[in-house]
């Protein structure tokens, strides 16, 4: 497996079994960045895993992560990007993320948060089950 190819089965073993960056000690840069939009309460730019720890558990709270499901991965270089259809946890509406994780060798430097909510309260036909 090429170093592309790692970062991808990384990422879809780390988020399909719902697990949290300080589960793999060494795959992340000490100085790691995270970009969480600005629409989220805890939304934000992060920076090194102290910042990471004093904003993870709103993201534990705020997502139903029962509800996680990785809809696509996909793998270019040093970036794998990750598409995942959730629920929020107190309202149940439904949420797509998609997250962009840049490596550096085989530690991740950046994490960057995009989101699709369905404000005009038309949920699409996959969340209706």
């Amino acid at each position: 497996m090429n170093k592309t190819e790692q970062s991808r089965a990384f990422i879809y073993e780390m988020i399909s079994q719902k697990k949290r960056l300080e589960d793999y000690p060494g795959r992340y840069d000490k100085n790691l960045l995270m970009y969480e939009p600005a629409s989220l309460p805890f939304g934000g730019i992060y920076k090194g895993m102290d910042e990471f720890q004093v904003f993870y558990p709103k993201v534990r709270d705020y997502y139903d992560f029962s509800t996680f499901e990785i809809i696509s991965i996909h793998a270019d270089k040093n970036v794998v990007f990750v598409t995942i259809k959730t629920r929020i946890a107190e309202t149940n509406a439904p949420l797509m993320l998609c997250e962009r994780f840049t490596f550096k060798d085989d530690k991740i430097i950046k994490v960057q948060l995009f989101m699709l909510d369905f404000e005009l309260g038309v949920e699409p036909e996959e969340f209706a089950s």
